[in-house]
This record gives structure tokens, C-alpha cells and sequence, in this order.
């Protein structure tokens, strides 16, 4: 890999209708390496999170989705495209992410993942989003040549093959698409997470895929979510490692025709 970012660089974006600030991570310095040498966050209580995962995979598309985020200390509150297979290491590791990240109010981060389980390649790209915890329309456009992140219709962060290979890399692999709500070890990565905050909700109002074909963007479907579609989403039944919560398919659930995904502890 020779695709490399080292250092900070700020730049002045504007993010519906609000001024925004995106400051870029260096490759050094991710969730995987304050994992590492952070602090961490615990919990003395079973936790338990959301994942909704779609049942198949894609190659390139738009992704456009009305949701409430969770802006919250220790949280990350999510959208991702994902290599079913990448955890299972010595295999290419392949994401694309949307994440809302509670270590300070309104941070919101975008990330492109590749490399392999053990030695994992970051662009984690952080942006100030005023009125995080409010609904806002997230897209995810990922074409063979460039991915784009927006929000509410502006353009937040672009990378393209001229200048990372990342985006080469993820020409090879279709991925899944999901959403989910969990709490992170990695305090220096996400805040200190508090008990106390619990319960807590993402709620998506809709969801649209539009196919890449031939250089032109084609609707395939749109669920509006007024029941949980069981021949296109799945919910987990897993942790990961630094997750500190179990996925209990009983917190996701459709109400007042949205999806909703829930983090909650042991009462």
C-alpha cells in the first residue's frame, strides 16, 4: 500500500446550510491505534445494540437514507457497506462508512477501511454537523472511479482513484449494506460512555439503493419501512471485538412507520 496520510489538514465545508468543519485523520492515528493505546470505556451491565444488515450485496450504487442519528459519548451510531468476510482475517478488508461518533457534540465521521484484519488501512475524515441529532438525508454514492459522502444534498467529503488507492482497492469485492448502534472501548476514539444516557434510538424514516449501470444512477428500490422487510434485512444476533455491546435482534423494530434500532442495558 502506498497510499498514505500523515498529519491534519482542516478545510471549511458548508453541510446544509451550516458551516462545518472536516478535519482529516492521520493514518497513524485511528480507532484501531487508540484502542490500543487509549483509554477504554467499560460497563459493569450486559449491554445491548442494533445491527440490520441487508441479505445481499451490491457492487457500486447510490445509497440515500432519511435518518436520526445518535449523537452520544461513546456511541457510534452508523450506515456502512461491508465485506461479509473481512473478520475473518487473511482476506481483504473492505468498508465504506458513515458514522456518528459521540467524543464531542455534532461529530460525525467518514471512513474509507481496506487493508486486512490485523493491519487495517483508515481515512477517517471528521466533520462538525450542527443539529447532528436531528433527521438528515445521508447519501453514499460509490462508483468504480470515486465515493462521495453528503448530507442534506452538500457534498462533505470526496475521495477518487487518482489520489487513493482505497477507492481502487474496493473495485473488487461487493458488499453488504447496514446500519447499526454500539458502543465502542475505544474512548479516545468515541468519548466516555455513561450507563446513565441509556436508552438510546436511530430511527430511519426511508431508504433508497439506486445500481451503477453503464455511468448512470438507476432506483432498484425504496423501503419506506412500514414493516421490516424480511426478504431484504436480517438483524444480528453478535459482538466484535472493542464492541462492548451483544446485537440482540429484539432492538431492532419498525414504529410509527420507521425503522428503529435501539441500545439499551440489562434493567
Amino acid at each position: 500500500m502506498t497510499w498514505n496520510k500523515t498529519g491534519l489538514v482542516i478545510a471549511a465545508v458548508l453541510v446544509a446550510g451550516c458551516h462545518s468543519t472536516a478535519t482529516l485523520e492521520s493514518a497513524e492515528a485511528n480507532q484501531d491505534t487508540r484502542l490500543q493505546t487509549g483509554k477504554l470505556n467499560t460497563t459493569d451491565v450486559p449491554l445491548y445494540g442494533a445491527e440490520v444488515y441487508s441479505l445481499d450485496k451490491v457492487k457500486y450504487g447510490r445509497f440515500v437514507m432519511r435518518m436520526k442519528l445518535v449523537s452520544n459519548p461513546g456511541v457510534v451510531s452508523s450506515f456502512f457497506t461491508y465485506d461479509n468476510e473481512s473478520w475473518q482475517g487473511n482476506l481483504p478488508w473492505r468498508e465504506i462508512d458513515i458514522e456518528m461518533i459521540g467524543k464531542q457534540p455534532n461529530q460525525l465521521q467518514t471512513n474509507l477501511i481496506t487493508g486486512e484484519l490485523n493491519q487495517r488501512v483508515h481515512s477517517e475524515t471528521i466533520h462538525s454537523l450542527e443539529s447532528a441529532d436531528d433527521f438528515h438525508i445521508y447519501e453514499l454514492v460509490w462508483t468504480p472511479d470515486e465515493i462521495i459522502w453528503l448530507v442534506d444534498g452538500e457534498v462533505i467529503h470526496k475521495e477518487t482513484a487518482e489520489s487513493s488507492e482505497q477507492v481502487i482497492d474496493m473495485r473488487d469485492t461487493p458488499l453488504s449494506y447496514r446500519m447499526n448502534l454500539w458502543v465502542s472501548e475505544a474512548a479516545e476514539w468515541v468519548g466516555a460512555f455513561d450507563k446513565q444516557d441509556l436508552p438510546l434510538y436511530q430511527y430511519v424514516d426511508w431508504m433508497e439503493y439506486h445500481s451503477f449501470e453503464e455511468g448512470e444512477f438507476v432506483l432498484r428500490w425504496r423501503d419506506n419501512f412500514t414493516h421490516f422487510d424480511r426478504k431484504r434485512w436480517g438483524a444480528g444476533d453478535w459482538s466484535f471485538d472493542s464492541n462492548l455491546v451483544t446485537f440482540a435482534p429484539n432492538n431492532v423494530f419498525i414504529e410509527d412507520e420507521m425503522l428503529v434500532l435501539a441500545l439499551t442495558a440489562e434493567e
